[in-house]
């Protein structure tokens, strides 16, 4: 029984929670910020003990314990390890940002963090977008077979092949005639430039599409969960749909009360 217990109290939890967060739909709710501050504080308290064991322990305590301090001891000296003091120390020194009279030691490790991933990150996207992206746009101006393809079989697809690389060059050079600012955006310039802007808005608006498109899925799953799936209990399966319809009169409940008690919301 216990497991039956703790399998339905589970997905008491799960068909709630969904629900607190789709009630903002309707408008900020105590039940909503609720869900949220729950959502924040598990998140978080997760990845604290995630990077305890993950980073913390093994890349630190383990090694500085067990082979620099118990190397010493012993008579030997691991200088990798015992150089784990000085990470550890920066890591210290970051809580002083707690004290308004010694907040400034802070400053150093956040210089340091700061600094190594800021050359980190321009080395890593240099490597990985930057470079790329120039080799990528150098290619021919006619994709190379696209016109014969085109004159053996004429159709909107091999008419399309024909064009790639033109749009994708113009596109391109358009794109960074728009970010020149140093010359005034006139006459061609100026031209360049606005078809450089329907490029972009055409990249924005697909990047939007494919994200609220997956945001669809992810609502799509969520529905398919409250009102199709079952859940199985061990000798039964208890349909999602009767739970969820119970949570949404506890949920709608509890909105309609607490309107009515502050009153209506101020425009």
């Amino acid at each position: 029984m216990t497991g039956v217990y703790a399998l339905g109290f589970k997905l008491i939890l799960q068909i709630f929670f969904t629900l607190a967060v789709f009630s903002f739909l309707y408008r900020d709710s105590p039940i909503y910020r609720f869900a949220e501050h729950v959502f924040v504080g598990v998140a978080t308290g997760y990845a604290v003990v995630v990077q305890f064991h993950t980073v913390f322990m093994p890349n630190l305590v383990r090694p500085l314990r067990d082979e620099g301090l118990a190397g010493l001891a012993h008579g030997r000296v691991h200088a990798a390890a015992l150089l784990l003091v000085i990470p550890g120390m920066l890591g210290f020194m970051i809580f002083f940002k707690f004290f308004d009279n010694y907040a400034w030691i802070a400053r150093w490790p956040m210089a340091v963090v700061i600094g190594y991933y800021s050359g980190a990150a321009i080395i890593g996207s240099a490597q990985g977008d930057l470079i790329p992206q120039v080799q990528a746009n150098l290619v021919p101006f006619i994709k190379a077979g696209s016109w014969g393809r085109f004159l053996a079989e004429p159709g909107l697809f091999t008419a399309l092949d024909v064009v790639y690389n033109p749009i994708l060059i113009v596109g391109t050079i358009c794109c960074l005639i728009y970010f020149f600012f140093s010359k005034e955006h006139k006459g061609m310039t100026g031209g360049a430039a606005t078809v450089g802007i329907w490029f972009l808005m055409v990249s924005f608006g697909a990047s939007y599409g494919s994200t609220v498109m997956t945001r669809v899925s992810l609502f799509l799953e969520r529905a398919y969960f409250l009102l199709k799936e079952k859940t199985t209990l061990p000798g039964s399966e208890l349909d999602n749909w009767k739970v969820t319809a119970v949570m949404l009169v506890l949920v709608v409940g509890f909105l309609v009360a607490y309107r009515l008690r502050v009153g209506p919301e101020e425009t």
